[in-house]
């Protein structure tokens, strides 16, 4: 349906004079027993996803600190603070899924030999970044009368569009240190990135405490503060993360080459890829939106438990986000050396690792659903409420790990659209509608919310797996 980064063909690519490159510097296991090329695939994977994991999740904890310490300085405040995040993330996230374009392009020429090749798509998703993250950042500033459409509190808008306005910024910032990211996870330098992300959150921590209640000559600045503060922050790993990459040898030896490598229109592919990817992960977004907008019509109790779980599920989620990134490095990297066959395997046995290890993850969750309510709150009745609803999350968080696995491994031999479209119909034609009735017109109530969430991710593995077999059947035989 979508042609590859190297024009669709499953061949290896060839070099400009036509010579086919030479096959990987890094090993990639194709001989031994079943047995002995699952454990180099999962030893490989395991390697590259643990830093991704934390990595990922720093960028939660971003948000998290935020919140947690404006609220210790004010309910008021807190309410600005969730207001304006509730312009910034959706918008962020989308740029975010705009990048995965860097992660095809890259692992392919990167698995081919193509070092220099592999840094002039850094130089076309660099670009890209900047167009893509100033954007996000216009929308951010710009969200205040979206608040108001929506008839919030006239004061609550003028809150939150304020604090939107402080953290517009951030998005450019996070938009360019994930194209970065990608980059060296594509590369399989996983390291970097999970540094400057920790460096990233102690910098937001201590300028927290600073700025919020105020010091050293300055006014105590609540919400406005956590939100100058995280911006800050984003300066110093963007920064920092850039300078890394830039400093690399492989980008060293292609300086200047990067405008004269055909330029706008030479990142056309990484674009198409990046535009998928950006209503991929818009459409989730707002599926997972939608349900929290359910939740708050049943009532404030229902809204409160199923935010709980929510949040148990965003942090496991963050174990299957890196192992699906470091199951789309390996198959870019076998996709680009034109070895079909082990891309297939990666992907199969980066599946089978990811839902396993939810799995477990999800086991410890079953064990303690009657306790880990309680870490959230200390109201009895609402530790009581979430109980159950861990129960059920366990088994949407298993097929959650997997559509997250195969979204990217698609991505990773550069589909776009036809990857999309199973996103949509599964959170659109299969998880929304159903939560709103199993949600509002039955007496499963939250409970209903997280089956419809296992049921359209569970639409998503089976989908998104088809069109993985699909394409890689399709252009394997090429």
């Amino acid at each position: 349906m979508c042609g590859t980064a190297n024009g669709g063909s499953g061949a290896p690519p060839a070099d400009r004079r036509g010579v086919a490159m030479q096959q990987p510097a890094s090993p990639i296991a194709i001989e031994g027993s079943l047995a002995m090329r699952l454990a180099r695939h999962w030893a490989e994977l395991a390697r590259l996803a643990w830093p991704v994991m934390l990595s990922r999740a720093g960028l939660l904890t971003l948000t998290l600190v935020d919140i947690v310490m404006v609220g210790r300085f004010g309910t008021g405040a807190l309410a600005h603070m969730a207001m304006g995040y509730s312009v910034f993330v959706p918008i962020m996230v989308t740029g975010i899924g705009a990048m995965v374009g860097i992660i095809a392009i890259v692992s392919q020429r990167w698995g081919a030999g193509d070092r220099t090749g592999a840094a002039e798509a850094f130089g076309h998703g660099l670009r890209w970044a900047l167009t893509v993250g100033a954007a996000a950042s216009l929308v951010i500033a710009l969200g205040e009368p979206f608040l108001r459409l929506i008839g919030h509190d006239p004061g609550l808008v003028a809150g939150g569009g304020l604090i939107a306005r402080w953290l517009a910024p951030g998005a450019l910032l996070q938009v360019l240190f994930v194209a970065c990211s990608f980059y060296l996870e594509s590369t399989r330098r996983v390291l970097p990135g999970l540094v400057y992300m920790a460096a990233a959150n102690l910098a937001n921590l201590a300028l927290n405490a600073w700025l919020i209640g105020g010091g050293w000559g300055l006014p105590a600045l609540g919400a406005e503060g956590a939100a100058i503060a995280s911006v800050l922050a984003r300066v110093v790993m963007t920064a920092g993360i850039l300078i890394h990459v830039l400093m690399l040898p492989e980008m060293r030896r292609a300086r200047g080459r990067h405008r004269a490598a055909g330029g706008w229109a030479a990142g056309r592919g990484l674009r198409r890829i990046g535009h998928a990817g950006a209503a991929a992960m818009f459409f989730e977004t707002m599926a997972f939106a939608a349900l929290n907008q359910v939740a708050a019509f049943i009532s404030p109790e229902a809204l409160a438990a199923y935010s709980i779980a929510h949040q148990v599920e965003a942090m496991v989620f963050m174990v299957a986000l890196g192992l699906s990134v470091a199951t789309a490095v390996r198959v870019g990297n076998a996709w680009g050396a034109g070895l079909a066959a082990e891309a297939r395997f990666a992907a199969w046995s980066g599946l089978a690792a990811t839902m396993l290890t939810v799995a477990a993850c999800s086991g410890l969750i079953v064990a303690g659903a009657g306790r880990l309510g309680s870490l959230f709150s200390e109201d009895p009745g609402l530790v009581a409420r979430t109980a159950p609803l861990f129960v059920i999350l366990a088994v949407s968080l298993i097929f959650d790990g997997g559509q997250a696995v195969m979204g990217q491994v698609n991505r990773a031999l550069g589909d776009s659209w036809g990857t999309t479209a199973c996103f949509f119909i599964a959170f659109w034609l299969v998880m929304v509608p159903l939560g709103l009735v199993l949600g509002l017109h039955t007496r499963l109530e939250e409970a209903g919310l997280f089956l419809a969430t296992a049921c359209g991710t569970f639409a998503a593995v089976i989908l998104l797996s088809w069109r993985f077999a699909r394409l890689s059947r399709r252009r394997g035989a090429a």
